[in-house]
């Protein structure tokens, strides 16, 4: 249950006098009494009920991840880490966009050639498919880093192609 405010109609010191236009409303409870006040209707943690086809995780089986932009892959990777699906440090990892810095185009784009485009679609299955390959070859002495590579691909690949099990 989320709680909206708390209904106090016990005397403060503090409370604004009776002459204030925000005095505490008094519905026949008695003056000592504090009333949790629930909010209008429940809010789901979930963008889907836990039998929908992401299990109860947030909403993002509905999101194609193989055309979803940087600003929007970094919203995914905070709702995975939130709902416990990502660790911290493949949170990290899947969060950090590049393109998203100010001074992109002044830096790694100066470098590259390439101007920062954040809210332009693209694959990021492949991408981290490739990233993970990248890591196999070049760096196969950190197998942590690998590990946490290969689990965002596992990741995006089952947001892809999500479970639905109906028991």
């Amino acid at each position: 249950m989320r709680i909206d405010h708390i209904k106090d109609t016990a005397p403060s010191p503090l409370a604004p006098s009776s002459t204030s236009p925000l005095t505490a409303p008094t519905d026949g409870a008695p003056p000592e009494s504090r009333d949790l006040v629930p909010a209008a209707g429940p809010e789901p943690l979930t963008g889907k009920a836990a039998g929908g086809p992401s299990g109860g995780l947030p909403d993002v089986a509905a999101v194609q991840v193989r055309n979803v932009s940087p600003r929007e892959m970094g919203n995914i990777a905070m709702d995975l880490y939130v709902s416990g699906v990502l660790s911290w440090d493949e949170y990290s990892m899947l969060a950090f966009q590049p393109e998203l810095h100010p001074n992109y185009d002044a830096t790694v784009g100066a470098l590259t050639g390439e101007r920062a485009s954040p809210d332009q679609p693209r694959d990021f299955v492949s991408q981290w498919e490739e990233r993970l390959n990248f890591e196999r070859r070049h760096n196969p002495g950190d197998r942590p880093l690998i590990r946490r590579t290969n689990r965002i691909v596992q990741v995006l690949r089952q947001i892809e192609n999500p479970t639905n099990i109906t028991i």
